[in-house]
């Protein structure tokens, strides 16, 4: 009972701090009126906040006490608004969505086994933050190249506001889950309860307790919803001003490069072909560019300082004799295998069959070319990345392959969006 009290104030916490330590947002020039929206956006703003002071090597008790000195100037600073600010629309939808959380955060307590990722890697980063041990003690660590922000996230809501159990840190891995597909689930054309059914059948397809055993592939996966999202609205539709949009895009992006590796393609690839296909102008376009070159230069200088040797990589073993021997076994290991996983997550084996539904019944867009284009890049990133960096291919691919699939599986329910508001069109 104690571990179920604790669970429902952990989830209350994680809210509250995320909605009073960062202002009120606004896309296209108008206030965020939807919690689902507020909270999420204001999150991806969060988890960027998390980051800096971790690069800063500032202890967690200096940072939960500059979020809460955070909290109380916006507080003062807009007293006249602040029943808006506390105003949390307690409505049939937000509901569900605190059920949604508490529910899957209880299920999380009665199976606490990690991923043999999160023992040998993750775990042991976020002991070293939840021991307040610096960004440069990493370098102790197995895996010094592996992201870090992930594992700052955990150990911070590990520590507060309980201090107790580890699991209660995992909470936010959830929290973001769950938000970032209710808030994919705005952008179908319909009614809020048409929105909630497919919000909840997202989950019930995508749910499986082992995303939250500590690997960090859940947390890329709903950065690429959030992500998907904003990119479909900046290549579906004319906005007066894209910039919001596109801060959000970078900030999703950045968060995913400090996250996992493979954020920085799954996300890069993103922001790549909103360069061709967003309705963007010019000077949009070099932001794009010159910011997103900032932000990989920036996460490659830490890697340098921290002494990192990519050593989760092998390309001292990729190119020998071997590697030319083995190149055609290699190729069919990864095509049979990237079949078999797309058909045992039904987020792409469904959203596959519906893209090919589009291009049967509708002619090519801009906006099926965006997910077509996407989905080539995505599949030339799987193979090379599993032939070019790794000497066990098959091994890797067994073990590895179907959770980097999941992270972007996300994205291709734009297919459905497609469709689904095509035909809410022609209506």
């Amino acid at each position: 009972m104690t571990e179920i009290i604790l669970i429902f104030f952990q989830i209350f916490f994680i809210g509250f701090l995320i909605k009073l330590t960062i202002p009120n947002i606004k896309i296209n020039s108008v206030l965020t009126t939807s919690l689902t929206e507020s909270l999420i956006l204001k999150s991806i703003i969060f988890i960027n906040l998390l980051l800096v002071f971790s690069l800063l090597n500032i202890s967690l008790n200096y940072l939960i006490i500059s979020l809460i000195v955070i909290s109380l100037i916006l507080i003062l600073k807009e007293k006249e608004k602040f029943k808006i600010n506390f105003n949390f629309n307690f409505n049939f939808k937000n509901f569900l969505i605190f059920i949604y959380i508490f529910i899957v955060s209880i299920v999380l307590t009665y199976d606490l086994q990690l991923g043999w990722d999160a023992k040998f890697f993750w775990f042991l980063k976020t002991i070293n933050f939840y021991q307040d041990n610096s960004l440069l003690n990493l370098e102790k660590l197995p895996a010094t190249d592996y992201p870090h922000l992930g594992s700052y996230i955990w150990s911070f809501f590990w520590r507060f506001p309980f201090d107790s159990y580890e699991y209660l840190g995992r909470i936010f891995y959830v929290f973001l889950y769950i938000l970032s597909i209710f808030y994919f689930c705005e952008i179908f054309k319909s009614n809020e309860t048409y929105k909630i059914i497919l919000s909840s059948l997202i989950i019930l397809v995508t749910f499986d307790i082992e995303l939250f055993n500590g690997n960090q592939e859940i947390l890329i996966f709903s950065l690429i919803l959030v992500a998907a999202k904003l990119s479909y609205e900046l290549v579906a539709q004319k906005i007066k001003n894209p910039m919001n949009h596109l801060i959000f895009l970078l900030l999703s992006f950045n968060a995913a490069l400090w996250i996992k590796m493979e954020g920085l393609f799954l996300l890069g690839f993103i922001l790549f072909i909103i360069l061709l296909f967003g309705n963007l102008n010019l000077k949009h376009k070099k932001f794009v560019l010159l910011f997103s070159v900032f932000l990989i230069a920036t996460r490659f200088i830490i890697l340098y300082f921290l002494n990192s040797e990519l050593e989760s990589f092998e390309f001292e073993k990729t190119f020998n004799y071997s590697f030319f021997e083995n190149l055609l076994l290699n190729l069919k290991t990864i095509s049979f295998y990237s079949i078999v996983y797309s058909l045992s997550l039904p987020l792409i084996s469904f959203s596959l069959l519906i893209l090919l539904l589009n291009i049967y019944l509708f002619k090519i867009d801009k906006i099926q070319l965006f997910i077509i284009f996407y989905l080539l890049l995505n599949v030339l990133f799987i193979f090379a990345a599993f032939m070019l960096t790794m000497e066990n291919v098959y091994w890797q691919v067994r073990v590895g392959l179907k959770r980097v699939m999941f992270e972007s599986s996300g994205f291709y329910l734009l297919t459905i969006v497609y469709l689904f508001n095509k035909i809410k069109k022609n209506d």
